[in-house]
């Protein structure tokens, strides 16, 4: 039975649930149980398509987004089972998502059964002995098919993504965006870029060793087409593997949120700020200038830089895997323009290129800096070839 129960209390509760351990790396699912509570306290009778242009994009549609938000809810009343069979087997209010609803009812514990482990346990002893025959033939059958699976040439196996995708794995993408300025009292939409400015804290310095009073830094930024490209096909790569990312601009990115989480960085090397700390620290051959890297192997240095020649474009790009403290890692996809990120984003989120690109590898376990030369028509990918690689000791 539905109960009344004050706003504050509920809200009090909605703030501890999307706090804990099940949640609070899920991005998503907290706005969604936020807003669906939030509804449902005004009395919002709600619809898919509300939802998902609320939640997930201006743009939603439930024809054209393949029902993202029924995926959501499905994930949002499992987390919420499983939270209330766990942490919050206490909570003096229960947030109720009947299958088929979009509101959230508000009940007393004693008015709602929970599903614990422990229901499970609650078989006869007929059925424990029918269970234990059943798994006598499924283990076998599982570990031959296991087998097979091995032997087809890893299919399935996610190799530098595995730590990304894992159970309560934290993951931000990092995206190069550049910082610009503008005169005061100059023209509206008359903006500029200053080389090395990537950051407030660049922008500051600058205007104050210069000193400068006459440009000011508007509240936004801007990425180039690489960024929404590679944003599209990592959140593919990432809900197919049940997984998820949160989004960061670099002119925002802190240091030490490196420190706590799993991080993916796209886009440009010369826009860097917080990055270049982390970026190839590791590295014995590889460094970037502003707009081209060097690799300095047995005492030869060789430049590797853009260049363009009858429409074609042929430029550097780098996949960094490295790792970072408390057993996360880092991945970056670096290149100084469009086609060389979106070419590796392209090949590292395809599971066939990825077994391909393992072989060259000493093991499935190695972290690795690998620089391809790509190259393409009007910024767009046509070929990626791998010419250097260095394995991280």
């Amino acid at each position: 039975m539905e109960q009344n129960f004050d706003t504050q209390t509920i809200k009090e509760q909605l703030k501890t649930i999307t706090e804990n351990r099940l949640f609070n790396k899920s991005p998503r699912l907290i706005n969604l149980i936020t807003f669906l509570v939030e509804e449902s306290l005004k009395g919002t009778h709600l619809k898919e398509d509300i939802i998902g242009i609320e939640v997930f994009d201006a743009d939603y549609s439930s024809s054209k987004n393949d029902g993202l938000v029924r995926v959501y809810m499905h994930k949002l009343r499992k987390k919420l089972d499983t939270y209330y069979a766990e942490d919050g087997k206490n909570a003096p209010i229960l947030f109720v998502l009947e299958k088929g609803s979009y509101k959230v009812k508000f009940t007393k514990p004693s008015d709602v059964r929970i599903k614990t482990p422990k229901d499970n346990k609650t078989s006869s002893v007929k059925n424990l002995y029918s269970l234990k025959k059943l798994l006598l033939f499924i283990i076998p059958l599982m570990l031959i098919t296991g087998i097979i699976a091995h032997s087809l040439n890893g299919k399935g196996k996610l190799y530098l993504w595995d730590s990304f995708m894992s159970k309560n794995a934290s993951n931000f993408c990092v995206l190069a965006d550049q910082v610009v300025v503008q005169r005061k009292c100059g023209n509206i939409g008359e903006l500029h870029t200053i080389a090395g400015v990537n950051s407030t804290e660049d922008f500051v310095a600058h205007i104050e060793k210069n000193n400068i009073d006459s440009l000011q830094k508007p509240g936004y930024t801007f990425y180039t087409k690489a960024i929404p490209h590679s944003v599209y096909k990592l959140a593919n790569w990432f809900f197919k593997h049940d997984s998820e990312f949160a989004t960061l601009a670099e002119s925002e990115f802190k240091y030490a949120q490196s420190k706590r989480n799993n991080i993916i960085y796209v886009g440009q090397q010369k826009t860097m700020s917080i990055s270049k700390e982390i970026f190839l620290r590791n590295s014995k051959i590889f460094e970037t200038e502003r707009d081209y890297f060097i690799a300095t192997k047995d005492g030869n240095k060789k430049e590797y830089r853009p260049k363009y020649k009858n429409d074609i474009q042929s430029e550097y790009a780098m996949v960094s895997f490295m790792p970072l403290n408390n057993g996360n890692n880092a991945l970056y996809f670096v290149s100084d323009n469009d086609i060389g990120t979106m070419a590796l984003v392209n090949n590292f989120t395809n599971v066939d290129y990825l077994k391909s690109f393992y072989k060259k590898l000493p093991s499935e376990a190695s972290y690795f800096n690998a620089l391809f030369k790509v190259e393409g028509i009007e910024r767009t990918d046509a070929t990626c070839e791998l010419v250097e690689l260095e394995i991280i000791e």
